[in-house]
């Protein structure tokens, strides 16, 4: 009876020992999923973009050509850079950062005047369709460039952020860390006092806003090829 106790205890202890083995971990170096799918898109994204000697960024795969530089800035071709205006701005001239990057409204007027109202999305047009009349300098600067030049759309601007702010700069140097205008109204806005922009911070990179048409963000134009 004794030996038939110990055959049950020592099988009770050995198939203890057997379910607490230590299982494979799949080593994801402190990554979630979705985190590593956020960052093979950007790899991805970053690898078809195609920098111009010109000054502007070629994405084929979207069939798009961007300003290398932010409005304000001045792309310089020997260094492949845009650190060609005066350092720093008007209201902080020390800034070293932002080379001549110029911060515009959405509209000079935190109404659908900018905009076109319908059909949607509610993208900048350079003519109201409202009675009330407004001033896009985010329209316009992008105009100035040349017809096909425009201030790009919020899907457009946000795939801009997929590859992460660090390899983002290989691209577009000198990149201000501040908030991009997008060419959209926010459609849940009935009054239409606000538009999309997209947080280009360190801090907050890639995330979506809806910012007041008045105030002053960056702006990157681009262009359909």
């Amino acid at each position: 009876m004794k030996s038939n106790l110990t055959y049950i205890l020592f099988g009770l202890t050995l198939s203890v020992f057997i379910n607490c083995e230590a299982k494979p971990v799949e080593d994801t170096f402190g990554f979630s999923p979705e985190d590593q799918n956020v960052i093979v898109a950007g790899v991805l994204t970053n690898s078809i973009l195609r920098s111009n000697p010109d000054g502007t960024v070629l994405d084929p795969a979207f069939g798009l050509t961007w300003q290398k530089c932010s409005v304000g800035q001045v792309f310089r071709a020997t260094q492949n850079d845009c650190q060609g205006a005066t350092a720093g701005s008007v209201l902080n001239p020390l800034d070293p950062n932002r080379y001549g990057a110029r911060e515009l409204a959405f509209c000079n007027s935190k109404t659908h005047a900018c905009n076109q109202v319908t059909p949607l999305p509610q993208v900048l047009i350079p003519v109201s369709q409202i009675v009330i009349s407004g001033v896009s300098e985010a329209y316009q600067v992008c105009a100035d460039l040349g017809s096909t030049w425009r201030v790009p759309t919020l899907a457009e601007l946000k795939r801009l952020t997929e590859v992460g702010r660090t390899a983002l700069l290989s691209n577009f140097p000198q990149t201000p860390e501040g908030d991009y205008w997008s060419s959209w109204s926010n459609e849940q806005d009935l009054p239409g006092e606000t538009a999309y922009a997209i947080s280009f911070d360190r801090q907050s990179f890639g995330v979506e806003k809806k910012i007041p048409k008045t105030e002053r963000n960056y702006v990157r134009c681009v262009r359909s090829n």
